[in-house]
């Protein structure tokens, strides 16, 4: 495949969303990628997902299909944002095409994303969901005598 040099990105939901949406295209182009201005010119095609209520939700998964039914070959779909983080997996099956999915919490990964679907030999997608601790996983008992004072 001939080098990723340009991306569409699109990002749906709320201000954070675009927080991170900017951020990832800043790290894209410090990496070298253009904005590619249209679908048809990118290379990479970068959808900030929402899936905090229905929906948002219906709006990230049509976006997702509409762009993975245009989608040219030796091109990437790649979805990040909430409804990646919280769906994960489940989103490859939903949408065919969909090369990469990569939840909230890791967006500056974005680079090496890119860099693991290049040298991927396969065309299972690049799952990128780091483990998130639980909620009160940083908790630690206090210990017995304290328990008694």
């Amino acid at each position: 495949m001939p080098p990723v040099r340009t991306y569409y990105l699109l990002s749906l939901g709320c201000a954070k969303n675009t927080v991170d949406s900017d951020s990832m295209a800043a790290l894209m182009e410090r990496e070298g990628l253009a904005p590619a201005g249209s679908l048809a010119r990118a290379d990479v095609l970068l959808v900030n997902t929402c899936g905090f209520i229905a929906p948002a939700r219906e709006e990230s998964i049509s976006a997702l299909r509409r762009l993975a039914a245009a989608k040219r070959r030796g091109q990437w779909l790649i979805a990040a944002g909430c409804l990646s983080q919280r769906d994960g997996e489940a989103l490859t099956r939903e949408i065919s095409g969909l090369d990469g999915v990569m939840g909230t919490r890791r967006w500056m990964d974005i680079p090496a994303v890119l860099e693991q679907l290049g040298s991927r030999t396969e065309s299972e997608p690049v799952i990128h969901l780091p483990p998130v601790p639980a909620v009160g996983a940083w908790y630690v008992r206090p210990c017995a005598a304290a328990a008694h004072t």
